[in-house]
């Protein structure tokens, strides 16, 4: 090898060894969509009476449920082509009918309550991870869940850890700040809203 072809792979090596520079770091966040959900009081406010009318509705299925059950169980005892069989058949085809049609109804309107609770929620923090991301120059922010693989959770939460999308984060998570702003908006929100 001739001294030129040296010093060459000399530079080359050295150039290719050489710290390289710091790359700017990604415009990528992380919200913690769980965290919001549990720690936001106006949607806990919200969503509290809706758990309380839930029990309510629960507990008329299971008064409806306990009449069908009294009404079934006069018809095992009377004389099979009775006309006290054919009025007490004929009330408990009414009754079963009338309580699918009550547990479907309660359900449904407290899905719907629910549902539009949960939209103006997503709505609201759309429009605050969006101002957010255009001011701190953010091109794209994932949704994370709390999970982990913990001793002593429940299966549910297991599952959930191991389906989770993200495995690691160091310094991208912005959940804090979108929370802060969520409550500011609140706050300035009028109070007859």
């Amino acid at each position: 090898m001739n001294r030129k072809s040296l010093l060459a792979v000399f530079v080359l090596a050295t150039w290719a060894i050489s710290p390289l520079p710091a790359a700017d770091p990604l415009p990528i966040a992380l919200v913690n969509i769980d965290r919001l959900l549990k720690d936001y009081k106006p949607l806990n406010d919200k969503l509290d009476p809706l758990k309380a009318e839930a029990k309510e509705v629960e507990n008329a299925i299971q008064v409806r449920q306990a009449e069908l059950e009294t009404v079934g169980n006069q018809l095992r005892q009377v004389l099979p082509g009775s006309p006290d069989q054919q009025r007490l058949q004929i009330q408990l085809v009414k009754m079963q009918g009338d309580f699918q049609r009550f547990v479907a109804e309660s359900r449904n309107k407290l899905q719907n309550k629910e549902a539009t609770t949960y939209l103006a929620f997503f709505r609201q923090l759309d429009a605050e991870i969006s101002k957010y991301s255009k001011a701190n120059g953010l091109k794209l922010v994932l949704r994370q869940s709390t999970t982990s693989l913990d001793d002593g959770q429940s299966l549910q939460d297991v599952f959930k850890a191991l389906n989770r999308q993200i495995f690691y984060e160091d310094g991208i998570d912005i959940t804090d700040p979108i929370l802060k702003a969520l409550q500011s908006t609140t706050a300035e929100a009028p109070k007859g809203r």
